[in-house]
């Protein structure tokens, strides 16, 4: 068996050992935030259920092999294409070669990445399947976390949460990755909402100084009242990152604000929230948390050649609507 994430490996056993008692479900929906290694788990489960000896998964059969290699012809992808929901069309496809026979004489995988992305159409296309599963035939969803699915659908699969891992757990697995400091990561898991995999991305990729310089040049555009000084450091691959740090050392602001000391996302920079909270009123807090919110929706919803001009409208509303008053 592949090594899986220590966070992983209970809600694995709980699977497998249902299916090894003969209980297994035909239609398992697997719900978990990105940043936890959700796919790694799915991938496990579809290559237990893939092998065909008694000790699964062998990793020495044919099936197996097929399946490491990327090339089981009975192992099936269901999932958006450039970016686009899943289509009926999609879905119509899969279900014909459900109600085929296995090419390889054992069970059909199915598994749907992005069921949150299924149209309608497509969402009841498949779910005419999941009512009527055909022998040998297993569906493995997988969801984000926040997004919704049609309650039938739901109804027709065995659900599973996968939850972000305890801290101590997350922050032992992470020393084995990476040579930081302990400090820099918990900060790290703090930053990335206790996801382990997007914590150790965060680091390898050198971004938590880029976080602290950019909200060392936020304070620079606050005392100096000037978006220039804070609109280049703008990049876009980054975007929402760093529009998530900065609404992140504001909400930890209204925090200090309200005498709440626990939780805050950004402790390793508690000095510069609390120096900036020294001229702000709650009122005014509350409507810089608004202001940055609006930035990143606007952000989302418009076309990306207008990044700049919705940078800098939000910029020139913190100055001109809260820091001048």
């Amino acid at each position: 068996m592949t090594t899986l994430y220590p966070w992983l490996t209970p809600t694995y056993q709980q699977i497998t050992q249902t299916f090894s008692q003969g209980r297994g479900h035909h239609a398992l929906l697997f719900k978990a935030e990105m940043g936890v290694g959700v796919e790694q788990l799915i991938d496990a489960v579809a290559k237990f259920l893939i092998c065909t000896e008694s000790e699964k998964p062998c990793g020495h059969c044919h099936a197996c092999q097929l399946s490491q290699a990327g090339n089981h012809p009975d192992v099936h992808l269901l999932a958006p294409i450039e970016n686009k929901d899943i289509s009926v069309d999609q879905v119509r496809e899969i279900n014909e070669i459900v109600n085929q026979h296995a090419q390889q004489g054992g069970n059909k995988i199915v598994w749907v990445q992005g069921a949150e992305r299924l149209t309608e159409a497509a969402a009841n296309a498949i779910l005419k399947t999941l009512e009527e599963p055909r022998p040998n035939s297993y569906f493995l969803l997988q969801a984000d976390l926040a997004s919704p699915l049609m309650a039938t659908i739901y109804s027709r699969c065995q659900m599973w949460l996968v939850n972000v891992p305890e801290t101590a757990l997350a922050e032992q697995w992470l020393q084995t990755q990476t040579n930081e400091k302990i400090e820099e990561i918990s900060t790290a898991l703090r930053i990335c909402y206790q996801r382990p995999l997007s914590a150790l991305t965060f680091l390898q990729q050198g971004l938590m100084e880029k976080r602290r310089e950019f909200l060392r040049q936020f304070w620079v555009f606050y005392v100096r009242r000037s978006p220039l000084e804070l609109l280049p450091l703008f990049e876009k691959e980054l975007i929402f990152h760093q529009i998530d740090w900065l609404l992140a050392f504001l909400t930890d602001a209204l925090k200090d604000k309200l005498g709440v000391q626990e939780n805050w996302i950004c402790q390793d920079l508690a000095r510069g929230v609390q120096q900036f909270n020294q001229k702000q009123t709650m009122l005014g807090l509350l409507q810089t948390n608004q202001i940055v919110q609006n930035m990143r929706l606007d952000l989302i919803q418009i076309n990306a050649v207008n990044q700049e001009i919705i940078l800098l409208d939000g910029l020139t509303k913190l100055i001109t609507e809260v820091f001048e008053q």
